[in-house]
């Protein structure tokens, strides 16, 4: 008797398993396309189970397969070839699915603005990935409600514009000794004509330290570990956006994922030493430090000076900003240096227009932040470097429950996908030289220089805006003007134009860029 009761319920288990199973993986991901498509919001057939993921995940392999003109800034249709393809077809926002994911396209700078000032967290971001929950824990990026709230409150101290004017000295210092670096090569192979330099492993190694000295007081030597295998992190959460997430898949006993825990562990045991070592320090001497690192410090000791109460922070919590800090501040800058110089190298009669304007207000020496103040027209060229190049194309947020938005109601479940770099390449809302370097169109200020004073927004905007825009922004001036103080550039001929969208916009190849002293 009782074995057939076993056999009973183990039955009504599996079957109720399968049942749920089907929910999540069909019938949901059915209903709510369906549910956009009564709406009049159209896409590709719905495939269950699958979805669109092949379709999709061939047209990107297709576009990654050939570089491109490296004189063209034309990159949504290899970026983004699947908006290309099916906006066409069925309009600037369309559905479709991604596995049991149904997502919904949207380009539509004032439906963006309502998503993204949106104040009552009815438009979260998606539940992160376990490869990025690796990669940053429940750091400021992936964290969600008042955990979010009450950790932006707390950071946002670090990134007062006076604390951030303190850090331009050292900013400069670091970039000098790069420098010094690409001086000796020339210096050493002979050839006062440049060498050609790997600009991304250069600014990627070169904004590593200065995070490393400015949010950690340390140096990129301490950190280097975290930093390779942070690296090895991005590169798994890359293989991993190809599949569809199954439910419990990250779970599994698998090598892939034996490797990823061992990664993951490595990581918290460095970040953890690193804080502990700072907890010791600070008990020792009785003296706190005026840096990122410093003030969570005194988060998790009760003693950050606040007009707000209940800002504190656990050690797990400075672990996981650590993580987040230390990716996010400093690979993000590298990529905006990179596609700036690129733009720059292409375009010799703007990088002249720069460099008389840094040696006009900075001379050969150090710039204040205050000299920074004044470079209006490399401000103009980052600005459209980030609009052609945005770090970030795209941005995804879901819905909690049924959401009006526009005329539409979005159903609850829905994974919106807010594609900025459509939307920065639009020839609606920027012109017919859309994709044309032309630093000009940011002469009267951003929110000029398109049809619409949403259309640009590469740190995206609202509540969850990025916290280090201004520190990333800074850095990239100090770069830029110790670089162009001291040399000329140009884009070497191996450099094979072919931006890929690898969760962050990289180069494919990286950037070779051939460098030679102003003065020769």
């Amino acid at each position: 008797m009782f074995l057939q009761w076993l056999v009973a319920a183990t039955g009504v288990a599996i079957l109720l398993g399968v049942v749920r199973l089907l929910m999540i993986l069909w019938l949901r991901p059915l209903q709510i396309y369906e549910g956009l498509r009564k709406q009049g919001v159209q896409g590709p057939p719905f495939v269950p189970i699958m979805g669109n993921q092949p379709e999709l995940v061939r047209l990107l392999d297709q576009a990654a397969s050939t570089p491109t003109n490296r004189s063209s800034n034309e990159i949504v249709p290899r970026i983004l070839p699947y908006y290309t393809k099916w906006s066409n077809i069925y309009g600037e926002s369309f559905v479709y699915t991604f596995g049991p994911e149904v997502r919904l396209v949207i380009s539509d700078p004032e439906l963006m603005k309502e998503i993204l000032s949106n104040k009552f967290g009815h438009f979260p971001k998606e539940t992160a990935a376990p490869a990025s929950r690796d990669l940053m824990g429940d750091g400021l990026v992936l964290a969600k409600g008042e955990k979010w709230a009450k950790q932006r409150r707390i950071l946002s101290h670090g990134f007062h514009v006076e604390m951030l004017k303190a850090m331009v000295e050292t900013m400069a210092e670091v970039t000098s000794k790069i420098l010094n670096n690409w001086e000796r090569r020339i210096v050493d192979r002979k050839q006062p004509k440049g060498v050609e330099i790997e600009v991304l492993e250069e600014y990627e190694n070169l904004t590593a330290d200065i995070i490393a000295r400015t949010a950690f007081d340390t140096n990129y030597e301490v950190g280097k570990t975290v930093f390779q295998l942070q690296h090895d992190q991005q590169e798994m959460g890359r293989e991993a956006a190809k599949s569809i997430r199954l439910p419990g898949k990250s779970f599994l006993p698998t090598v892939t994922n034996f490797h990823r825990w061992r990664i993951r562990k490595t990581v918290e045991d460095k970040l953890h030493q690193i804080v502990q070592k700072r907890l010791q320090l600070e008990s020792q001497n009785e003296v706190q430090h005026n840096d990122l690192l410093g003030l969570m410090v005194s988060a998790y000791k009760g003693q950050l000076r606040s007009t707000q109460k209940n800002l504190r922070m656990s050690i797990q919590d400075i672990v996981d900003e650590c993580k987040t800090f230390f990716v996010a501040g400093h690979e993000t800058t590298a990529l905006m240096l990179t596609w700036t110089t690129m733009l720059l190298a292409l375009h010799p009669q703007w990088q002249q227009k720069v460099r008389a304007e840094v040696i006009n207000v900075c001379g050969s020496r150090h710039p204040s932040s205050d000299m920074l103040n004044q470079l209006k027209s490399m401000g103009m060229v980052l600005n459209e470097a980030l609009r052609l190049y945005p770090i970030a194309p795209v941005l995804i947020r879901c819905t909690d429950r049924d959401m009006k938005l526009g005329k539409l109601v979005i159903p609850k479940g829905t994974v919106l996908h807010l594609l900025l770099l459509a939307m920065m390449h639009n020839k609606e809302l920027w012109g017919q030289d859309a994709d044309d370097f032309n630093p000009d169109r940011f002469s009267e200020g951003i929110a000029n220089a398109a049809r619409h004073p949403s259309a640009y927004m590469p740190f995206s905007i609202g509540p969850r805006n990025c916290i280090g825009q201004v520190f990333a922004l800074m850095e990239a001036k100090v770069v830029l003007c110790k670089l162009l103080q001291r040399f000329s550039f140009e884009l070497s001929p191996t450099y094979a134009h072919a931006p890929r969208p690898l969760g962050l916009l990289r180069p494919q190849h990286g950037m070779q860029v051939l460098v030679k002293p102003i003065d020769s």
